[in-house]
């Protein structure tokens, strides 16, 4: 009674998994779905055409298909069958899987495997391993990821199960290859592709391919990642699978950009686009038009560079939108599985603590004196597990702030749209200039996104394209200056990104844009004792004489700055603050920071 699990593989099985959904399945669902209505006894066979509906509903309707899947755990309940139980609860997890409510999945798969332990069905067991890998590795806890993987390889070794140890073999690589672990990651690749080949498996064979390529990539092996590549996207031609041979065609384009080899990489990035738009493949039609844009930009093609660009901008804005929404879903879980997990832990100490007082209440008044200590001392470190728990959960919820308020899109789009206006106008150099500078920043602030602290050199230097860009939308209104004090050595000192952001936004809309004349913003950085000092100071129409315009956006981005700076104080035991101080003409900010070295 035991079912395909959704596993994970290479850049992902669910294509093969989803691919394989075709009008014969729809026919296959009609055929269960009137057995079902014919066989209304609550028993086994009802429950086992129930899984059978839902696993066929699992990447057409899993909504509907949960009401299916309850039913038929509720039968197994009543009947007290564990097999069909344990069976209905992994189908349950698989269709949270798909539907992204990792929370619910992980309870269904963890519920499946501990009533699993009583029939002992070893590959059964394995599979959860494999479900439960999966959840981990999507909320990036690699460590319990690889022990469910392994776990799950082990098993399939002892049963000799050859596609499951190919499945289980390139997981571990990918989470080795995620945690720079590059090397430990290839030998996995190798050890699956060696049994993928004697399984004569292409589609394993090819993906598997793919990987290495990347693995290579990471490792700067240029000529043997592009070898890798080459080959996948040939295998992948055989095989007739679009998705891989796409991907790979844009990963020999990114590596010969990186080669500096711009014809070949412009023919890599229109045979990968041609090929994407035909299975419709929105994330690798936007590589293509990556690769593309900068070749053109290479080529000094303003035009087709811009349009190149714009394209993939709308693209990628549409796969980085359902990115968001998966890792903000991730840290709403991490943050849900910490403060279920504080509360066990608090709920087991509580009861510990109840049971010793009652043996403390039994014994001699002698020892009333100690136990009252105990009492206090339990009291208190319940008092504060609940300030950690509470400020575990504050962390949580400013990082997710975080990640909402990262670069506005209207940002985005409000730029290229300057561009354009700048090429229609014939103003070519400018448009240039203003393209050149505003792919840097973006590319800056993909990849500085995640990261908690980075190099005051690197920071400084997004924050001056940012003025850059802002001052050509402004027409050169603006200029600005950029002083750092003798004392601090900008690439040793780290700084939280993007965290004067605000305030030079603040500063350039709601200061100097309102004014007749030109404005400037200087910019000072200080060391003080054992802080840093930055100045943001601006020489606009102040607050005042602002305070109509969309207060709400500037005060949303100060209350997220103090609440990362209240997060840095605690962690670094600091007093780091935010004052702002009103001139008489425009407005100065001063923000200390602790001086974060990198060593």
């Amino acid at each position: 009674m035991m079912h395909q699990p959704i596993n994970k593989i290479g850049f992902s099985i669910l294509f093969l998994l989803i691919s394989l959904i075709s009008f014969s399945q729809e026919e296959v669902l009609d055929s269960i779905l009137e057995n079902l209505r014919t066989h209304s006894e609550k028993d086994s066979i009802r429950i086992k055409l129930l899984i059978d509906v839902t696993r066929n509903m699992t990447y057409t309707d899993p909504e509907k298909a949960i009401d299916y899947i309850e039913e038929a755990i509720d039968i197994a309940n009543n009947i007290n069958w564990s097999k069909g139980m344990a069976s209905a609860l992994q189908q349950k997890g698989n269709l949270y899987y798909v539907m992204a409510n990792n929370i619910q999945a992980l309870e269904a798969y963890q519920q499946a495997l501990k009533i699993s332990e009583d029939f002992n069905n070893k590959m059964f067991i394995a599979s959860l391993y494999s479900n439960l890998g999966n959840i981990y590795a999507d909320l990036k806890e690699n460590e319990k990821a690889l022990e469910k993987y392994q776990a799950y390889l082990s098993i399939a070794k002892k049963l000799n199960k050859k596609s499951d140890q190919v499945r289980a073999l390139v997981n571990i690589g990918l989470i080795h290859i995620d945690t720079n672990n590059i090397d430990k990651g290839i030998s996995n690749f190798e050890e699956a592709l060696i049994i993928s080949k004697e399984e004569k498996n292409d589609f394993f064979i090819t993906a598997i391919i793919n990987n290495l390529g990347i693995a290579h990539k990471r490792k700067k092996d240029y000529k043997k990642a592009i070898e890798y590549y080459q080959e996948a996207s040939e295998l992948a031609l055989k095989i007739k699978n679009k998705y891989i041979e796409a991907s790979a065609l844009n990963s020999i384009g990114k590596v010969n950009i990186l080669l500096e080899n711009y014809d070949i990489a412009g023919i890599n990035g229109e045979q990968a686009l041609k090929l994407a738009q035909e299975v419709d493949a929105v994330e690798w039609q936007a590589d293509s038009w990556k690769v593309l844009s900068t070749v053109y930009e290479y080529q000094g093609n303003t035009k087709e560079a811009l349009f190149a660009y714009k394209k993939y901008i709308l693209l990628k804005d549409s796969v980085l939108g359902e990115e968001k929404k998966v890792e903000l879903t991730r840290k709403d879980m991490q943050f849900k599985l910490e403060k279920q997990e504080t509360i066990a832990n608090a709920e087991i100490k509580r009861q510990s603590f109840i049971k010793n007082t009652a043996i403390a209440g039994s014994g001699l008044l002698l020892f009333v004196t100690i136990f009252g200590y105990i009492l206090y001392k339990k009291k208190r470190d319940v008092l504060e597990e609940k300030k950690i728990a509470d400020f575990n959960a504050k962390v949580a919820e400013t990082e997710l702030k975080a990640l909402r308020s990262q670069m506005n899109p209207h940002f985005i789009f409000n730029s290229l749209n300057s561009i354009s206006d700048y090429m229609s106008k014939h103003n070519i150099d400018t448009a240039n200039d203003y393209l050149l500078k505003f792919s840097k920043l973006t590319r800056s602030i993909l990849e500085n996104s995640e990261k908690k602290w980075i190099s005051l050199k690197e920071d400084l230097e997004l924050m001056e394209l940012y003025i850059q860009i802002e001052a050509l939308r402004l027409k050169n209104k603006l200029s600005y200056n950029i002083k750092v004090d003798k004392t601090i050595a900008i690439e040793n000192t780290l700084i939280p990104p993007l965290i004067l952001q605000p305030f030079i936004e603040n500063s350039i809309w709601h200061g100097i844009a309102g004014k007749e004349s030109k404005g400037h913003i200087q910019i000072e950085i200080k060391k003080e004792n054992e802080m840093m000092v930055c100045i943001v100071d601006d020489d606009g129409i102040g607050r005042k004489n602002s305070i109509n315009a969309k207060p709400e956006t500037t005060s949303m981005g100060i209350k997220i700055t103090k609440s990362r700076l209240d997060i840095i104080n605690q962690l670094k035991k600091t007093k780091g603050s935010v004052e702002m101080f009103d001139k008489t003409k425009g407005l100065r900010v001063e923000l200390k920071l602790p001086l974060e070295l990198c060593f």
